[in-house]
């Protein structure tokens, strides 16, 4: 990188900066902390969502996969408008109306304290995790990209994000979603503009079609029609494995659904969605076509089975000055973005799920949290520094990691919320049974295509709760008014 591209990194970390200075003067409350007091509106709750959910793993591999084996992964983009329909019909109004602050509260309408404490806890390990992964997968990139070592880089990185979620609470993190989200827009437009190089689209399109990396479009792949679950990818590991996966994002995830009880009205949140929907798709097909500008550009070098993090880095310093600083800046943001929301959401959970205190200075305990999480996962990606040398191996980690946990808090939900059976003894013990099933099948259960895990998971955590429920007779099953969805509930929001 040279003195162009730090100015534009410096310069984006000074904004980032001065919104979190702005936005202190907002976080006054409790309800301003976690909730931005219940103000914002659709288009920040949209690309907050967006790029808190991509991650710099996102960002780089997507294009990897692409450049490896082909469009495949793109099967799974449609999925954003067809989970999206649910959850804006059906979750959305169902959660509006009971004004929490963490979606974990609804368990204990449903169930009991027990089990939106078991959901707090596997929601809490599964952030610090996510968080401390996007931290080190940046770090390794970025670090490659400047020439700094790794550690300083999540420092950086990880420090940055502390401090204007520690200002300025949710506010703070979703306007700043927002310009992190046109860093990372423009660092993929003008990266994509450069790497396709002087034959254009075209000629990428033509190049990755003799490699293969058309498939399973052009040529046609029969067998991503099968329902093998052996086959790496097809059709209907798409639309089971990543509905389930996407499902448990966007209707079990607190630090998306904290985002919906931010809005000032339902429409705004549903709006807000929508248009996530649509960014999200459109951002990854431009890395998709990015990976195979990568393909195209490694086969015009002569060194087409170069790795994929090798070819990403070498393309992406090939670009002039100031784009190479942009797409860095764009990888810092992707980062920020995820641990800025795992952060405010963690602190949220803790404050009202776990260690809730009468409502005794949450805004302080907050802060104090943000500063606490952040630490820990800093702490916690620097750890992987020199346990994990290769990043593919980590994404395809944090793959397993996010189905085998977020599956089963879906699973938690939609019993609650569509089972009139089911108890809060067959939550908590068949949550427990769940989540414990859910990690051996991830971690040891093999050869399977990745996306049947999540499916796999949700059954393995119904299942149990299920039959615990019935054979165990007791328990909280729906004494509060309101705590299961109806047909009425969603006719009326059509």
């Amino acid at each position: 990188m040279n003195s162009l591209d730090w100015v534009v990194v410096v310069l984006y970390i000074a904004v980032v900066f001065a919104a979190g200075l702005f936005f202190r003067k907002h976080g006054k409350s409790s309800t301003d902390f976690f909730l931005a007091g219940r103000s914002m509106g659709w288009f920040p709750i949209g690309l907050s969502v967006m790029v808190t959910i991509f991650s710099a793993i996102n960002y780089l591999a997507l294009p990897g996969e692409v450049y490896g084996h082909g469009l495949y992964v793109v099967m799974s983009l449609p999925v954003f408008f067809l989970v999206a329909i649910p959850v804006t019909r059906v979750w959305m109004p169902f959660f509006h109306r009971m004004q929490l602050t963490s979606a974990y509260e609804y368990l204990e309408l449903r169930f009991d304290n027990r089990v939106r404490k078991l959901a707090g806890w596997i929601f809490l390990v599964w952030k610090l995790f996510w968080m401390a992964t996007a931290l080190f997968a940046s770090g390794r990139i970025i670090g490659t990209l400047t020439g700094l070592p790794v550690v300083p880089v999540i420092l950086a990185g990880g420090l940055i994000a502390v401090f204007y979620t520690f200002l300025g609470g949710i506010r703070a993190v979703m306007w700043t979603d927002v310009l992190q989200f046109f860093v990372l827009f423009g660092g993929i437009v003008l990266g994509l503009m450069h790497a396709s190089g002087t034959g254009g689209i075209g000629e990428v399109l033509e190049i990755a079609g003799e490699g293969g990396r058309l498939r399973p479009y052009a040529p046609f792949d029969p067998e991503f029609l099968l329902i093998d679950p052996a086959i790496r990818m097809t059709l209907w590991s798409c639309l089971i494995g990543v509905s389930v996966a996407f499902l448990a994002r966007y209707g079990a995830d607190q630090v998306v659904m904290q985002r919906y009880f931010t809005a000032r009205t339902l429409k705004q949140a549903q709006k807000g969605l929508w248009l996530n929907a649509w960014v999200s798709f459109f951002c990854l097909s431009l890395l998709a076509l990015f990976g195979l500008a990568v393909y195209a550009s490694a086969v015009k070098s002569g060194n087409p089975d170069l790795p994929a993090n090798g070819a990403i880095a070498a393309m992406i310093l090939s670009f002039p000055a100031g784009i190479t600083g942009l797409v860095a800046a764009g990888l810092m943001a992707a980062t920020m973005s995820s641990v800025d929301s795992g952060m405010n959401a963690c602190s949220a959970a803790w404050v009202t799920d776990l260690k809730p205190r009468n409502n005794d200075n949450i805004l302080n305990r907050g802060r104090t949290l943000t500063l606490a999480l952040g630490t820990v996962s800093i702490l916690m990606a620097i750890v992987l520094v020199p346990l994990t040398r290769e990043a593919g191996s980590l994404f395809m980690m944090v793959n397993k990691g996010v189905n085998a946990i977020g599956s089963p808090l879906l699973a938690l939900f939609i019993l609650g919320m569509f089972t009139k059976r089911t108890n809060s003894a067959g939550a908590l013990w068949g949550g427990i049974t769940g989540f414990a099933a859910s990690l051996a099948i991830s971690f040891l259960v093999k050869p399977l295509a990745l996306h049947y895990y999540a499916f796999l998971n949700l059954l393995a955590t119904i299942v149990p709760c299920l039959l615990i429920s019935t054979l165990v007779s007791g328990g909280k099953t729906n004494s509060a008014a309101g705590t299961k969805w109806t047909w009425l509930e969603t006719r009326r929001n059509l």
